[in-house]
């Protein structure tokens, strides 16, 4: 007898779940990880008791807003190996991901160690084999420098964090600019070697923390 009257309320529920999450992509995207699962209450119109009731933290929503944005790093990587060119595709691959890193400032503080850490080890695996294999496809076309290494791509990552943070107060498109200064360097020289070896693969979330803004 009280199946009906609990199927509006599962409906309330769902919907509930719904707005905290699309208020959660806002304000991460404007904010970062500073805003609070209190901030995401009230910019979806929601009380805070309804937002700790579909999720403990901040960090739990976080995990299901950015997952998506995430995994489009790999679309974007898998995207960048059809193109014919390795070198036009590395460059897709990286202007389409800055780009997303730029808007999206919780997708940029996640990508550097500041979200989740069973999320970063979820997520990282993937990216780094899709992204792996787009840098040593440019490599053995003769389209980048000998001496680079796949992990050099998360550091050129990293050094756009300020240019992202420039971007949000100065010019939007400003990062566009550090980002062909520093692609250019990836490009063969018959100058010296780069004088020291890359960091190790295993030291990416290193790499990644580094670039913090």
């Amino acid at each position: 007898m009280s199946e009906p009257a609990q199927r509006p309320a599962r409906r309330d529920s769902v919907r509930n779940r719904q707005r905290l999450v699309v208020a959660a992509r806002e304000v991460f995207a404007e904010h970062g990880f500073g805003a609070t699962l209190d901030d995401i209450a009230r910019h979806a119109g929601l009380g805070t008791g309804t937002a700790y009731r579909h999720f403990p933290n901040k960090h739990a929503i976080a995990a299901e807003v950015l997952r998506e944005a995430t995994e489009q790093i790999v679309v974007d990587a898998e995207e960048a190996l059809a193109v014919d060119d390795p070198w036009d595709g590395l460059v897709q691959f990286f202007e389409r991901t800055a780009a997303r890193q730029a808007a999206d400032r919780g997708l940029y503080e996640s990508l550097t160690g500041q979200g989740d850490d069973d999320e970063q080890a979820r997520i990282w695996p993937r990216i780094v084999a899709s992204v792996t294999e787009l840098f040593e496809r440019a490599q053995r076309a003769g389209a980048i420098r000998e001496d680079a290494a796949p992990q050099d791509v998360a550091a050129i990552f990293a050094m756009l964090g300020p240019a992202f943070a420039m971007s949000r107060t100065i010019a939007p498109d400003l990062w566009r600019r550090y980002l062909a200064l520093l692609l250019d360097a990836l490009r063969p020289t018959d100058g010296p070697a780069l004088p020291v070896a890359p960091p190790p693969p295993d030291s990416l979330p290193t790499i990644l923390s580094s670039g913090k803004s």
